[in-house]
């Protein structure tokens, strides 16, 4: 993720109160309406559900656009900073709906989640190893997205360490969708995740692999 301007920093903020407030109005909406707990149960299960299939796919999109700009691969249409804008967005839209995500998880009694569970990696009751590697994601990218504020003031070898980490982060999170998501049996949560991380194996070859220079014949 490239360096954060000022155009980037205001709708990011109202990203974040907007996330706040509604977080907010449907805590105190469903209270109000006091529907049992077994429907509470099942709203914020869905909230949790939803808003992790979207932290993944902002965090796929996020990857795969920087991986693909890296490797020139828009510069043909002439695309790279449209490319890279959209890369950055996506990355930063992660850490909004990643708060859905743990908050419908805490909200939700039938399975339990302490904050301990949801913030400290490998300590929750629930298929501890794959939480714990969701868990691990997070603060990576919470360091990515903080790093990328006071970037001018890195040296750029450890930007690039911090960087590069979203790819490991990536694999993380795949595989804590896979094996502990609720839907990861079903045709399509699969394809959700197998897809993209097809894609990612694919740019990350291209990326870093050495490729043989292509050897035109010599004309005589």
């Amino acid at each position: 993720m490239e360096l954060l301007n000022e155009r980037q920093r205001v709708p990011f903020a109202f990203v974040w109160v907007m996330t706040v407030l509604l977080l907010a109005g449907s805590f105190v909406a469903l209270h109000l309406a006091a529907p049992g707990q077994a429907t509470a149960n099942k709203f914020y299960w869905y909230m949790a559900r939803a808003a992790g299939f979207t932290s993944y796919g902002m965090l796929s999109l996020a990857v795969l656009l920087g991986l693909s700009t890296s490797c020139a691969f828009w510069d043909r249409w002439r695309l790279r900073k449209l490319m890279t804008q959209m890369h950055q967005y996506a990355a930063l839209l992660v850490l909004p709906f990643l708060l859905f995500h743990l908050f419908g998880l805490y909200q939700d009694t039938s399975v339990p989640f302490g904050l301990v569970g949801l913030l400290v990696a490998f300590t929750a009751k629930y298929r501890p190893l794959f939480t714990g590697f969701g868990v691990l994601a997070l603060y990576g990218w919470v360091v990515l997205v903080i790093s990328s504020y006071i970037r001018e003031r890195m040296s750029v070898k450890v930007w690039r360490w911090i960087h590069y980490s979203s790819m490991p982060m990536f694999i993380l999170v795949t595989l804590h969708g896979l094996f502990t998501g609720s839907d990861s049996a079903s045709l399509w949560a699969a394809v959700v995740y197998l897809i993209p991380i097809a894609l990612f194996l694919l740019l990350v070859a291209r990326r870093f692999l050495p490729t043989r220079p292509v050897h035109k014949p010599s004309r005589t």
